[in-house]
């Protein structure tokens, strides 16, 4: 899916009915894609070229990659504190038991990538154990499984994550990455690697958000960060259960934030509190800020009555209604999201897509400017 050319128009307030799509249900077995806004398939994949060749189906990948008494591969590597990233020869792993190696063959670029390559979460007191690959998400083909490592098979589509969890070292920005099987899941026949690689860590986030508010049809929900990976899934989720969605964004930003399906669209520089309390004299009946580190004060007056906040970042705060998610990428959830995908109820929007070797270019894209969606990492 390529973006919609951004344009410009002046500050604005604007509302229109959200858009009506089935409610999220799980995957069913002869489940298709639905076209939507965002969709997208490999044989219209932008990222490839004509004569590309076909995206990885199975067939248990290149069984030379990892052959041979010197065994290497390519990884988007950080050798010690402070170092510029870099495309390294690494050491080829093998999978113990639990563990599944995969060959990756895409991913994309989230927060946490930045915060690992910028030195945060050792600043933290969060170990790290170098040289470390970057990268937390991806989806690839089963090369080869370990024992005790689920009903995968060789040669079966996956997409999944490598946990948060210290010492930080292990990462998908290479070749092949080892996977524990209890994070993983099928990639759904009609979506696309490049697309299965970007949703992740966002639509598994997203998904816990909005089921921390348990919304209801008719209900109305402020998603702070709505352009974003997280928050654009989260839109769509929340506007699925009937839900209305409104969200802050930028003039140019209001045909992307139309087709997740927002209803009320705000300048992000304008009061936001009482432009929302406005439109919604009682205030919204929940909140999801995707995007602010700290806890939440800046919005909580666009709360109504008895009001939800929910929060990746910890910044919903404490007492009732309140919810920080802690990020969990189960194959329960990452089956939810391949059904998801597969009946059209979310679609991973992708900005742009970068190669392996171009994977600095991706850190500063998402560091410096304003994302709409996914900036998706294609390595093989």
């Amino acid at each position: 899916m390529r973006i919609p050319p951004r344009t410009t128009t002046s500050r604005y307030c604007s509302h229109s009915a959200p858009r009506t799509i089935p409610p999220p249900r799980p995957r069913p077995s002869n489940a298709s894609t639905t076209a939507t806004p965002f969709a997208r398939s490999p044989s219209t994949d932008p990222s490839r070229s004509p004569d590309a060749g076909p995206l990885p189906t199975g067939g248990g990948g290149d069984a030379c990659a990892l052959s041979g008494r010197d065994r290497s591969l390519k990884a988007f590597t950080l050798t010690t504190a402070g170092a510029t990233p870099a495309l390294l020869d690494r050491p080829a792993p093998s999978p113990a038991a639990g563990q599944i190696l995969v060959r990756v063959h895409a991913s994309s670029v989230n927060a946490l990538d930045v915060g690992i390559a910028l030195g945060r979460f050792e600043q933290m007191g969060i170990p790290h154990q170098y040289p470390l690959t970057l990268g937390r998400d991806m989806a690839g083909v089963v090369e080869s499984i370990g024992q005790d490592a689920g009903a995968f098979a060789v040669g079966d589509r996956v997409f999944g994550e490598i946990p948060f969890r210290p010492p930080i070292s292990a990462g998908t920005w290479a070749e092949y990455a080892l996977v524990d099987h209890r994070n993983l899941a099928r990639v759904p026949d009609a979506i696309d690697l490049v697309t299965a690689g970007a949703a992740p860590l966002a639509a598994v986030t997203a998904i816990q958000l909005v089921d921390a508010l348990d919304l209801a049809a008719g209900q109305t929900v402020l998603i702070v960060g709505a352009t974003g990976g997280v928050g654009s899934i989260a839109a769509q989720l929340a506007t699925a259960v009937g839900a209305t969605v409104v969200a802050p964004g930028l003039p140019g930003d209001e045909q992307f934030l139309r087709q997740l399906g927002v209803a009320d669209i705000w300048h992000r520089d304008d009061d936001l509190v009482a432009a929302v309390r406005d439109r919604h004299p009682r205030g919204v009946d929940a909140i999801i800020d995707a995007v602010t580190p700290y806890q939440l004060t800046a919005y909580e007056a666009a709360l109504g009555d008895g009001g939800r906040i929910t929060s990746p970042t910890n910044a919903a705060g404490e007492g009732p209604g309140r919810t920080n998610v802690m990020h969990t990428p189960t194959t329960t959830l990452l089956d939810r999201v391949a059904g998801y995908l597969a009946d059209g109820t979310i679609a991973v929007a992708i900005q742009r897509i970068y190669t392996l070797d171009q994977a600095n270019g991706a850190l500063q894209a998402f560091r410096s400017g304003h994302t709409l969606g996914k900036i998706a990492i294609q390595i093989s």
